[in-house]
């Protein structure tokens, strides 16, 4: 009868708790895990821009923000030359497809740096807390890592196109007419030796720093989704086994010499505990993300219809503009797509749960819980950009 209360104990204790170090034990365990490790390409980028949600020091959080400001202050200069031109369609449209991929990195920079402590208490809990995929049978292990390995696939086109693109933006003008790499008003003459050299430089740095946040970020959050949604599939197969011999292996690998004892009403109970776990996540999730997934709708969506326009205006332009098209397209279609397996996934675990021949156990205890465990599953977890819309 005390159960729920010892369960809001519990997730109130992980609410204090401080960051934890997540480096060489935190990638090592979780390259054990043939799901979990689709993570760790995201863990290298962001680390890259100090944007990893680790326990660092305060000189490192400094310099997260001062890329972020850094970043910040291109994007004004880059975006004054588009107010500068607003007459000039094309030449307007052109350079804010530019404006909205910086704006776009520096939503996601900025999220990283204020989430580090929530994004630092999930990362913790899957690699802690998370039950492994060896649970379920060989066929649906390989299911579940071909998933994972989608999810990286999909992100790595956008890394490539991106990638493609950004050379091509930021080595261009230098060589042709000694331009900038991204189009900018300056209160002084940009355009005198050296003077033009540093801008440059600066810019191109900055360019990359863009494509690395954004991809990074990509990487990151499409695979943590993806582990979360995995996570509902290696329920849904302990449910159904809950009642069979089967779940005698589960258990132990679960729980070690522990679930060699375990009685069905106490490995349902741990079950209970493991949904609560996970539906915080995805609430948490939910309420980190929602922001950056709404400012990647209208990046998209607006980068898109540029990008058609200038086609229009400027058909020399053609290998640019397709490139962002081809990109953002693939943006909006895996962030949709993982959040669509989420929904369904966790929504599907009610069915499991029915399927568990719960007519075979007289435990009324037993089966009172299970219809607890029905009715909780009937809430869908899924991911909105602010409660505007789905991904899915």
């Amino acid at each position: 009868d005390g159960q729920p209360i010892k369960t809001y104990l519990f997730y109130l204790s992980i609410q204090k708790t401080a960051m934890r170090k997540l480096s060489f034990e935190f990638s090592r365990d979780i390259y054990k895990d043939g799901v979990a490790r689709c993570i760790l390409p995201g863990k290298i980028m962001l680390e890259g821009i100090v944007c990893w949600p680790n326990k660092d020091t305060l000189f490192m959080r400094m310099l997260g923000w001062f890329l972020f400001y850094n970043l910040l202050l291109v994007e004004i200069f880059h975006a004054a030359y588009v107010f500068k031109n607003f007459t000039n369609i094309g030449e307007a449209v052109s350079a804010g497809t530019t404006v909205t991929s910086t704006m776009e990195g520096l939503v996601r920079i900025y999220t990283m740096l204020t989430k580090r402590e929530v994004i630092n208490r999930i990362l913790v809990k899957v690699w802690k807390q998370f039950w492994p995929i060896d649970v379920m049978d060989p066929t649906k292990q390989k299911e579940a890592k071909r998933q994972s390995y989608i999810s990286i696939a999909l992100t790595s086109l956008v890394l490539l196109v991106s990638g493609t693109c950004t050379v091509f933006i930021t080595s261009v003008p230098y060589l042709t007419n000694r331009g900038l790499v991204v189009k900018s008003v300056f209160p002084f003459d940009w355009s005198k030796s050296y003077v033009y050299e540093l801008i440059y430089i600066w810019q191109h740095f900055n360019e990359w720093l863009v494509i690395v946040a954004i991809n990074g970020f990509d990487f990151f959050f499409i695979a943590l989704v993806t582990i979360c949604y995995i996570q509902f599939i290696v329920m849904q197969q302990i449910f159904r086994s809950i009642l069979t011999e089967d779940s005698r292996r589960q258990r132990v690998i679960i729980f070690g010499k522990r679930g060699e004892t375990m009685t069905d009403r106490e490995m349902l109970f741990e079950c209970l505990e493991h949904h609560n776990l996970l539906t915080g996540i995805c609430s948490e999730l939910e309420e980190s993300f929602n922001i950056a997934i709404l400012i990647q709708f209208f990046v998209s969506t607006t980068a898109i219809c540029a990008a058609c326009l200038v086609l229009k205006l400027d058909y020399s332009q053609f290998t640019k503009m397709m490139s962002y098209v081809v990109g953002h397209l693939s943006q909006l279609f895996y962030y949709c797509l993982v959040g669509q397996e989420l929904s369904y996934q966790s929504g599907h675990l009610g069915v499991a749960i029915y399927e568990c021949n719960w007519h075979l156990s007289y435990d009324r205890n037993f089966r009172k819980a299970l219809v607890l465990m029905i009715q909780r599953s009937q809430r869908v977890q899924c991911l909105t950009a602010v409660g505007i819309t789905e991904l899915n």
